[in-house]
């Protein structure tokens, strides 16, 4: 037995122990002692992580991320908080053993998945991200009110703003999907286009798939025999469900931008006085020109769910010129984004993030950093999807999202870029009810709205 001087002795020894240099860096806030993952300070973001990780015995697997060796107690006490039934949580307290040795608080990928859907539809609802620590900086509810992104002290300038931000926000380029690469029956082929500005499509170039996705400017300026000549497009496609947000150039789809005035400029008056006499002699009825696209799903700052997966449509962008859905950055397009619930699968935008598919020829930034903030720190979608930038296109990551510039259009407004293609696995039987109920989901859709 040790003598209460040799046992202080010993006590210091392992206080004082050096914190193993692969510990500090996956922890940085984390103390030798720490029986817990503790709140990640913003400089200290983390912006990945290795599935392939050897984990330790005693760890704790939450969706894909490892929250350190824990207690027996810690660990029933975090399974508890889980939003499972209790015959589910009772297997998620007890820790099991794969081939490997390693623990994990799922025992199957069914019980993650049902964790996972959970998760979503409570953020969805207006919850939090995180059941597990709502105290963390990432807790924030989606739609309105709660903790947000803040404003980036350059965002008036994002060509500068990027320079701040590269270290910290991964671009790496991706290579696209063939085109002719054959549709699985337990995945959701999406077909992504944008910027058409009316001009004529060869349809025969356009992939098979099941959702079409319209990141908008798929007229010159918005006018109604436009819109109806687009609607009438889609009409002949069969993709089982289309998706389309306005852009700057569906002028006619934003009622802020018809409203007269006076400090508007001559040219600018003009364009608006016409549009609106285009409107009042072209539409049937009183039919506005979102009305007019009959054979689409139009989506303006709100979610859709199409075979299980979540899309959410916004058509804002920074200002640049007078024309339709133009918001000075900063706080006004940042309310905006405050709106994309978290947990989305698919963001459908039609400006880009910043870093993302947003230079142009002169090697400026175009795009929106409060939007890239958002994406990278609160929304976290599988998926965005945008365009506006027509020298923009093609395929990035950081490493979890996918961004999507379908710009059709090159810089000189002719249509040389081919369509973007992405899959997602869903359920065969889930796959099936959606193509086969195409009518009721979409009339069940305008009714909400």
């Amino acid at each position: 037995m040790l003598s209460p001087a040799l046992l202080k002795v010993s006590l210091n020894r392992r206080s004082s122990a050096p914190v193993p240099q692969d510990e500090k860096m996956m922890f940085p806030s984390r103390s030798r002692t720490a029986s817990y993952l503790q709140p990640m300070m913003e400089d200290q973001e983390l912006i990945g992580f290795n599935r392939d990780r050897r984990r330790s015995s005693g760890s704790i697997i939450v969706d894909s991320f490892e929250l350190g060796n824990v207690s027996p107690s810690r660990r029933s006490s975090i399974a508890s908080t889980l939003p499972v039934d209790k015959k589910s949580r009772r297997k998620l307290s007890t820790p099991s053993r794969n081939l490997l040795g390693t623990t994990s608080i799922f025992q199957d990928q069914a019980i993650r998945d049902d964790w996972r859907n959970r998760q979503r539809r409570t953020s969805l609802n207006g919850g939090s991200i995180s059941g597990i620590y709502p105290n963390r900086k990432d807790s924030v509810s989606p739609i309105g009110g709660g903790k947000t992104v803040p404003l980036h002290q350059y965002t008036e300038d994002p060509t500068l703003a990027w320079e701040m931000l590269k270290e910290k926000r991964p671009v790496k380029p991706v290579r696209q999907m063939r085109l002719d690469t054959p549709v699985k029956p337990d995945h959701v082929r999406f077909v992504c286009i944008g910027c058409t500005h009316g001009e004529q499509m060869d349809l025969s170039k356009l992939p098979p798939g099941d959702v079409l996705l319209v990141a908008g400017d798929f007229t010159s300026c918005g006018l109604p025999n436009e819109v109806h000549s687009f609607n009438k497009l889609l009409g002949k496609l069969k993709y089982a469900y289309k998706v389309v947000i306005g852009g700057n150039h569906e002028c006619t789809f934003d009622d802020t931008f018809l409203k007269l005035n006076k400090e508007s400029e001559p040219k600018e008056m003009a364009l608006k006085q016409a549009m609106l006499s285009a409107i009042h002699s072209d539409s049937k009825g009183g039919i506005s020109a979102k009305e007019l696209l009959s054979n689409a799903i139009y989506l303006e700052d709100n979610v859709i769910e199409l075979f299980g997966i979540t899309i959410y449509g916004t058509p804002w962008q920074p200002k640049v010129d007078n024309w339709a859905f133009n918001l000075s950055r900063g706080q006004s397009l940042l309310d905006k984004w405050n709106m994309i619930p978290t947990g989305v699968d698919v963001l459908l935008t039609h400006t880009p993030p910043l870093g993302h598919g947003d230079m142009m020829n002169n090697g400026q930034r175009m795009g929106c950093v409060e939007l890239l903030n958002t994406v990278f720190k609160r929304v976290r979608p599988k998926y965005h999807v945008f365009g506006h930038i027509h020298e923009g296109y093609g395929c990035t990551t950081d490493g979890y999202t996918k961004f999507i510039n379908c710009c059709q259009c090159n810089e000189n407004l002719d249509v040389k870029n081919e369509p973007v293609i992405f899959d997602i696995p869903v359920h065969p039987h889930t796959k099936q009810f959606y193509v086969q109920n195409v009518k009721k989901i979409l009339k069940r859709f305008q009714k909400k709205n």
